[in-house]
C-alpha cells in the first residue's frame, strides 16, 4: 500500500503547484494595466507609459523605472500621447506675409494662423494671396467665405457695378419715381439710372427790372429838391415885396438909359 500512496502523492503535488502559479498569473493579469498603443509602448521587455500631451520624453523607462516625461517649453507644444524626446515650436503668423493668429494655441495645441481680411490661402504656393477684384458688371458673392478667394457674378437685370471691388455687390438701380422724377437715362450692369429734374419749377411773372442805386439816387434828388423850394417859399413870402419892388426899378433904369441914347 506504501508504494501506491507514493505514486498518488507526486501527481498530487505537481497539480497543486500549478495550480498555485496559475492563480499567481491570474492575479499579475488583473493587476497590471493592458500595454495599448495610444498610451504604452515596449521597451526591455516590459510595457511602459507614454508621455502626455504638454509633454515630451526626457527619458525611456528601465527594468525597474517608468518613463521620465518633462512639460514643454513657452512657445512650444505636443497635442497627443507621445514617446518624443522634444517637444514641436508652434507656427510662426508674420504679418509681413499676410498671417494673422487665430488661435493663439498652447502646450496640448497648436497655434492656427489664418490669411488677413482681402487674402485667401493658396495651394499652389502654400502663402497668401490677395483675393480677385470683380471688374464693372460683376459683384463680389455673399456672404464672402473668410479666407477663400472672391467669387464674381454678373450682375442681373435692375443692379450694377461701376468700380473694381473684392467685396462690393452689385447695387440696385436709383429709383426714379420713388424720388418723384423721371427716367433721363436708362441704366446698364455697369452704371445707374440718370435721374432728370422732376416737375419743371414755375418761372416768376415778368417784372419791370428795379435797380436799387438809381433808385436811391432818385428819391435823394427828389428830396433836395423839396428842401430847396420850401426854403425858397419862405424866403419868398418874407421878401417877395422887396424883390418885387427892385426888379421894377432896375427895369425902368435900363428903359430910361435905352431912351437917352436914343434922343443923343
Amino acid at each position: 500500500m506504501a508504494p501506491r500512496a507514493r505514486r498518488w502523492r507526486r501527481p498530487l503535488s505537481a497539480l497543486l503547484l500549478l495550480c498555485a502559479l496559475l492563480t499567481r498569473l491570474q492575479v499579475a493579469l488583473q493587476i497590471a494595466p493592458p500595454c495599448t498603443r495610444e498610451r504604452h509602448y515596449e521597451h526591455l521587455g516590459r510595457c511602459c507609459h507614454k508621455c502626455e500631451p504638454g509633454k515630451y520624453m526626457s527619458s525611456k523607462c528601465t527594468t525597474t523605472s517608468d518613463s521620465v516625461c518633462l512639460p514643454c517649453g513657452s512657445d512650444e507644444y505636443l497635442d497627443s500621447w507621445n514617446e518624443e524626446d522634444k517637444c514641436l515650436l508652434h507656427k510662426v503668423c508674420d504679418t509681413g506675409k499676410a498671417l494673422v493668429a487665430v488661435d493663439p494655441g498652447n502646450s496640448t495645441t497648436p497655434r492656427r494662423c489664418a490669411c488677413t481680411a482681402g487674402y485667401h490661402w493658396s495651394q499652389d504656393c502654400e502663402c497668401c494671396r490677395r483675393n480677385t477684384e470683380c471688374a464693372p458688371g460683376l459683384g463680389a458673392q455673399h456672404p464672402l467665405q473668410p479666407n477663400k478667394d472672391t467669387v464674381c457674378k454678373p450682375c442681373l437685370a435692375g443692379y450694377f457695378s461701376d468700380a473694381f471691388s473684392s467685396t462690393d455687390k452689385c447695387r440696385p438701380w436709383t429709383n426714379c419715381t420713388f424720388l418723384g422724377k423721371t427716367v433721363e437715362h436708362h441704366g446698364t450692369e455697369k452704371s445707374d439710372v440718370v435721374c432728370s429734374s422732376s416737375l419743371p419749377a414755375r418761372k416768376p411773372p415778368n417784372e419791370p427790372h428795379v435797380y436799387l442805386p438809381g433808385l436811391i439816387i432818385l428819391l435823394l434828388f427828389a428830396s433836395v429838391a423839396l428842401v430847396a423850394a420850401i426854403i425858397f417859399g419862405v424866403c419868398y413870402r418874407k421878401k417877395g415885396k422887396a424883390l418885387t419892388a427892385n426888379l421894377w426899378h432896375w427895369i425902368n433904369e435900363a428903359c430910361g438909359r435905352l431912351s437917352g441914347d436914343k434922343a443923343s
